[in-house]
This record gives structure tokens, C-alpha cells and sequence, in this order.
């Protein structure tokens, strides 16, 4: 799994072009990932187990794709970050049950890193959570800059003229209303 996030993590640096925060959150995490991949694979060893390469290549295959669907949308940052607020509640999920299944077999020392690396994608979750707002932010802008030049405008339901403009305003007003929800 933490190998296969690793080509993820470089696509999403790339994609993540003047947002510096979402791009050093993500070499953080890119650099832990490593780390995680790394001690998995020892404590696999540690129980007489080898690497999975086809699992590997897998994930590797399945994140490939995934980036290039969402290199294609106008909203790539948008896209990228809800899959990585996703993939970092699947992995919170994983090293939670890897966490059990050690405890159980009397693994202290598989736990323990466990425990360890479920912190780090714990913290990486939250730090994601908390960039929400700005690379939404970002997106809605970019609505707001293609509107800039005259289009013609598109019907709406009802008959009424709208414009992608006129729906940012009126998303942006609703989030507002909800309370930024």
C-alpha cells in the first residue's frame, strides 16, 4: 500500500503548482511514506514474509490511473485532494487493524511501528482536512477567471440564463449560509 502511494504522492506534488502549502504537506508525507514502506517491509521480513510485488504492482497500476482521471478535469486539486483525504482514511483504517492483528499475535514491536506510522497518517489527514476551504478557494477562482472573457451565457433550468460565475456565487453563498459546510 505505501509503496504504491509513493508515485501518487510525486504526481500530486507536481499537480499541486502554486499551492505551496498543499505542496509541502505533501513532500512531508511523500518522505514518511517512504519511511512507512520501509518499515512494513521489515516487519513483514521480521515474520518470515517477502514483499508482495504483484499487490505492488497493483497499487501502483490502480494510482496511475486515478492520476491520470483527475489530471484531465479542470478541477485537478479539488479531485486530488478528496482521493488523498480518502486514501489517508483507508490507510488510518489498515494500520488500525494491523495494530489489532499484532497486539494479538503477541507482536509488540510490529504494533508499536504501527502505532507509529498511524499517528503520522493520522496528522496528514488532519493537515489535509484543514485545506479544504483554501483549495476550494483556489478552484472557484478559476471558475471566476474563465468567466472573465465574454461567453455566451447557458440556459438554466426553468429558462433563466446562468453562468458558471453566476453557479460559484450561488455555491459560495450556500457553503456560506451552511456554515462553511
Amino acid at each position: 500500500m505505501e509503496v504504491g502511494i509513493v508515485s501518487t504522492l510525486e504526481k500530486r506534488i507536481a499537480d499541486a503548482k502554486g499551492q505551496p502549502k498543499v505542496r509541502a504537506a505533501l513532500a512531508k508525507h511523500l518522505a514518511e511514506t517512504k519511511r512507512h514502506a520501509t518499515a512494513m517491509k521489515q516487519a513483514l521480513a521480521s515474520l518470515g514474509g517477502s514483499h508482495p510485488y504483484l499487490k505492488e504492482g497493483v497499487s501502483k497500476m490502480g494510482n496511475l490511473v486515478a492520476g491520470l482521471v483527475t489530471t484531465v478535469a479542470r478541477d485537478t486539486l479539488v479531485k486530488n485532494a478528496i482521493a488523498d483525504f480518502a486514501t489517508e482514511h483507508f490507510e488510518i483504517a489498515c494500520y488500525q487493524f494491523l495494530i489489532c492483528t499484532a497486539t494479538a499475535l503477541g507482536e509488540k514491536k510490529i504494533a508499536a511501528t504501527c502505532k507509529g506510522i498511524l499517528k503520522e497518517e493520522q496528522a496528514m489527514a488532519k493537515t489535509l482536512a484543514g485545506q479544504v476551504q483554501a483549495i476550494n478557494d483556489v478552484y472557484l477562482k478559476t471558475l471566476d477567471a474563465d468567466e472573465a472573457g465574454p461567453k455566451p451565457a447557458r440556459k438554466a433550468v426553468g429558462g433563466r440564463a446562468s453562468s458558471r460565475k453566476e453557479t460559484a456565487k450561488a455555491t459560495r453563498k450556500k457553503t456560506a449560509r451552511a456554515g462553511g459546510k
